[in-house]
C-alpha cells in the first residue's frame, strides 16, 4: 500500500488537492499558472527585497500560482484544452500540489480526473506519460536542502463530476453511506474554466448514452464569465491593458468569500460587482438554454440536479429560480454538506480511492 493517498484536479482554471489524513483531509488550492523566475538576490534582505517561493523542476525554475501576478507576468504560462492532460505542465501542477501538502519522498496513490467527452483518449494518455519514468518524480521547493522524490505506485482517473457524486455516497473513509441521493435519474452540471461537464447518472451509474454531451469545451467560467468582464475592464485605459483573466478570477475568487469585488491596479480602483452580475446571470442563461432546456428538456424526468465546480455558486441562485427544487441543496447532505462546490470532484475522487483500497480494487 502507499504510503500516500492524493487526489488531485489540476484544472484550467486552478489546481485543487486533497491529502488523506488519519482524521479526514489536508487540502489546497493555487491558480494553475506559473511563469519562468531567477529567484537571484541582492543580498539586500526581506526589507528591501520581494520575498516569493519558487520551484525547481528538471532544469527549470518557476513561481507559480498568486505569486505570478505579484512577481512577474513575462512569461506566463497555462495550458487548456484537450491535449493538456498527462502533458509536461499537467506533470508539474500535480507535483507541486503534493509539494504544498508536504509529501517529500516514499510512494504515492494518485487520482486525477478528465473530461466525460474527452475521457477515453485522456485516460489512455495520463497514465503512458505519467508513468515516462515509472512514475518518479523530483522536485525542489525553495528551502529545500535536497530535491523531493516520490513514485507514483497507482494512478486512479476519474470522469470529471464522477468524484461529486461519490461525495454525495461515500464518508471520508470511503465507506459507503445508505442514502438515495444517487436513486433513479440524476444530473451533475461540472462548470470549471475551460469545460463544462454535464453527467447523467442513473441509479448511480453513468449513463453512456449521454456521452455525447457530457462535456462542452468552451462552456466555462473563463469564456462566459472572466473574458467578458476582462474585456470591459481593459475599455477603461491604457493602466489595465496589462491584466489578464487571472487578475478578473483572483477578485471573483475573493469576493464570493468577502463580497468585496474591487480590482486594485495602477493606484485605481474599479468595483466589478456589477459586471459579475451581468455576466453570471448571462452564463445561467446560456446553461439553461443549451443544457437544462436543450439536453435535458428542462430537466423534465429528472429527478435532481447536483451543481458542482468553479461556477456553481454563481449560477446556483438563478437555477433555483428557475427549476425549483430539482436544483440539489448539497447543504442537506450529511457527506457533502461541508465541501466547497470546487472541491467536489478531488474530495470524492479521494473517497472512491480509499474505498477501491479497502476492496483491493485495482487502478
Amino acid at each position: 500500500m502507499a504510503d500516500y493517498v492524493v487526489s488531485v484536479d489540476p484544472g484550467n482554471g486552478g489546481t485543487n488537492a486533497v491529502l488523506a489524513k488519519a482524521n479526514g483531509y489536508k487540502s489546497i488550492y493555487f491558480p494553475s499558472v506559473r511563469a519562468s523566475a531567477t529567484g537571484d538576490t541582492l543580498g539586500l534582505g526581506a526589507d528591501m527585497e520581494l520575498q516569493y517561493d519558487y520551484v525547481d523542476w528538471y532544469g527549470h525554475r518557476y513561481v507559480v500560482g498568486e505569486d505570478v501576478l505579484r512577481v512577474t507576468r513575462r512569461h506566463m504560462e497555462r495550458h487548456t484544452g484537450a491535449n493538456r492532460y498527462g502533458n509536461e505542465l499537467h506533470q508539474f501542477l500535480t507535483a507541486v500540489a503534493l509539494g504544498k501538502l508536504g509529501i517529500d519522498k516514499g510512494t504515492v496513490d494518485l487520482t486525477l480526473f478528465a473530461p466525460p467527452g474527452m475521457y477515453l483518449e485522456a485516460n489512455r494518455l495520463i497514465k503512458q506519460r505519467f508513468n515516462e519514468h515509472k512514475g518518479k518524480v523530483e522536485i525542489q521547493f525553495k528551502g529545500d536542502k535536497k530535491p523531493r522524490t516520490w513514485r507514483y505506485e497507482t494512478i486512479r482517473i476519474w470522469p470529471e463530476g464522477v468524484g461529486a457524486a461519490a461525495c454525495f455516497i461515500l464518508d471520508d473513509n470511503g465507506q459507503l453511506v445508505s442514502n438515495d441521493t444517487l436513486n433513479g435519474e440524476v444530473v451533475v452540471l461540472d462548470m470549471g474554466a475551460y469545460t463544462l461537464d454535464a453527467l447523467k447518472f442513473t441509479d448511480g451509474s453513468f449513463n453512456l448514452e449521454s456521452l455525447e454531451h457530457a462535456t462542452w469545451e468552451s462552456g466555462g467560467v473563463t469564456t462566459h464569465i472572466l473574458e467578458p468582464i476582462l474585456r470591459q475592464v481593459k475599455k477603461q485605459g491604457d493602466d489595465f491593458s496589462l491584466l489578464s483573466a487571472d487578475d478578473i478570477d483572483r477578485v471573483l475568487r475573493l469576493g464570493l468569500v468577502s463580497e468585496d469585488f474591487t480590482l486594485r491596479t495602477a493606484g485605481y480602483e474599479i468595483d466589478l460587482q456589477p459586471l459579475v452580475e451581468k455576466y453570471r446571470e448571462r452564463y445561467a442563461g446560456w446553461i439553461a438554454n443549451n443544457i437544462a432546456d436543450g439536453v435535458f428538456g428542462g430537466f423534465r424526468g429528472i429527478k435532481s440536479v447536483i451543481l458542482v465546480g468553479g461556477g456553481a455558486l454563481l449560477i446556483e441562485d438563478f437555477m433555483r429560480e428557475w427549476y425549483g427544487d430539482k436544483i440539489l441543496d448539497r447543504k442537506k447532505s450529511p457527506t457533502a454538506r461541508r465541501i466547497h462546490p470546487v472541491d467536489f470532484n478531488c474530495v470524492g475522487g479521494l473517497r472512491l480511492a480509499l474505498a477501491q483500497q479497502k476492496q483491493g480494487t485495482p487502478s
